[in-house]
């Protein structure tokens, strides 16, 4: 009797165990996802593939298409010494043809120097001799340089003129004076710009002088250098270079040498 009471408690136990593995296996059915809903992951590959960016190698929020040609050219550029666009930061872009890069640089001039004496200016100096002279004006000596010695189809010229001035002048209104000098020097030009004035002294008195740069009708480039200085209170001396302007860092020594030879005639 025992031994069948034992026998049906374990097949109690036995069937205890089996119900509770048939329920554990039960899995738990999806909630109702509605008519015409895509499951997640079916919603994740159904989107529209986008490229990153970075797999190119590019900065993130870079756009390619900012480095497209706009057709546009820089207008406003500013030139070294010798002629060429030069600019903070970006690569320049020429303005026009004439500004491209020479397959050629020009060649370093050397000039022989020799005195001349302005008589009617009561000045004298040192510069590029065989230069043709015309002093027919009572207030202005002016230098041009010979055809033989012609650069870019640009004869360089150099003049000196003086002009009477009050004893209320002063730096102010030779300020005045170079900027409206430069402004007619403008239109004989086809392109100009001109630079910011310079304090610069002229036979030890105290003056200003400008740079600028501009280009005839047929794309010649021309550069120059105005300089005044007010003369024992009494005269405005302006001495005023211009040439081919690729050359015009060999130019400039002529404007240096007659700057530091010129003087009065005693």
């Amino acid at each position: 009797m025992k031994k069948k009471f034992a026998l049906i408690a374990l097949l109690l136990i036995a069937a205890f165990v089996l119900c509770a593995c048939s329920a554990g296996d039960k899995t738990e059915e999806p909630a109702s996802q509605g008519v015409g809903q895509v499951p997640p992951m079916e919603q994740q590959n159904n989107q529209p593939q986008v490229a990153d960016t970075n797999d190119w190698g590019l900065p993130e929020g870079y756009d390619p298409a900012s480095e497209e040609d706009t057709g546009f050219y820089f207008v406003d550029a500013k030139y070294d010494e010798t002629g060429k666009a030069v600019y903070a930061g970006a690569t320049p872009i020429p303005i026009n043809p004439v500004d491209m890069p020479t397959a050629t640089p020009r060649p370093e001039l050397t000039f022989t120097f020799g005195e001349y004496t302005a008589a009617k200016l009561g000045l004298k100096f040192s510069s590029a001799i065989g230069y043709q002279i015309d002093d027919t004006a009572g207030d202005m000596y002016i230098l041009t340089e010979p055809a033989s010695a012609v650069k870019d189809n640009y004869a360089a010229t150099i003049s000196l003129q003086i002009i009477p001035i009050n004893s209320n002048y002063d730096i102010n209104d030779l300020k005045t004076d170079l900027r409206n000098f430069l402004l007619n020097e403008k239109t004989k030009y086809d392109t100009w710009e001109s630079y910011s004035a310079s304090s610069k002294t002229l036979m030890g008195q105290k003056g200003y002088y400008n740079n600028y740069r501009a280009s005839l009708v047929d794309g010649t480039i021309v550069r120059g250098r105005v300089h005044m200085a007010i003369i024992d209170k009494t005269e405005l001396l302006v001495l005023h270079v211009s040439c081919p302007g690729w050359f015009n860092t060999s130019y400039m020594k002529i404007y240096d040498q007659i700057r530091d030879t010129l003087a009065k005639i005693n």
